[in-house]
């Protein structure tokens, strides 16, 4: 009997991997990717600080997050509260830095991966009730 095939990638290729996927995916739902791995502020452990990629369509523009995991019930406890508020604040830097956007409809959005091929994509996911 065959053993099945598996893929062994380190977590930091298999995280890239993940993020081109989602990329990707963007591109064919109609996106133009405007950004990618966008550090916000110093680069340095800010409130703000990384975008996995950035989005537009139309007049709407997306920061999205990624999120790769072995199994589907670790997505559940992927994205703290601490994380959402540094997602939240990178957007808002993002918007500062290119004022071109500021028009925009604003939405974040997160995409959970699990490798090879499985894709969840949540819309609106992380908002602020200010």
């Amino acid at each position: 009997m065959k053993k099945p095939f598996k893929l062994k990638i380190s977590p930091y290729k298999s995280g890239y991997l993940a993020e081109f996927l989602c990329r990707m995916y963007m591109r064919f739902k109609g996106y133009r990717i405007v950004a990618k791995n966008y550090l916000c502020g110093t680069g340095k452990k800010t409130a703000c600080g990384e975008l996995d990629f950035v989005a537009v369509k139309g007049k709407t523009i997306v920061f999205c997050e990624v999120k790769k995991r072995q199994k589907n019930k670790e997505f559940m406890r992927a994205l703290s509260y601490k994380q959402q508020e540094r997602i939240l604040n990178g957007g808002q830097y993002f918007l500062r830095v290119n004022p071109k956007y500021k028009n925009y409809t604003m939405r974040f959005d997160v995409f959970f991966v699990r490798l090879p091929f499985s894709i969840k994509w949540i819309r609106n996911a992380i908002y602020r009730d200010r």
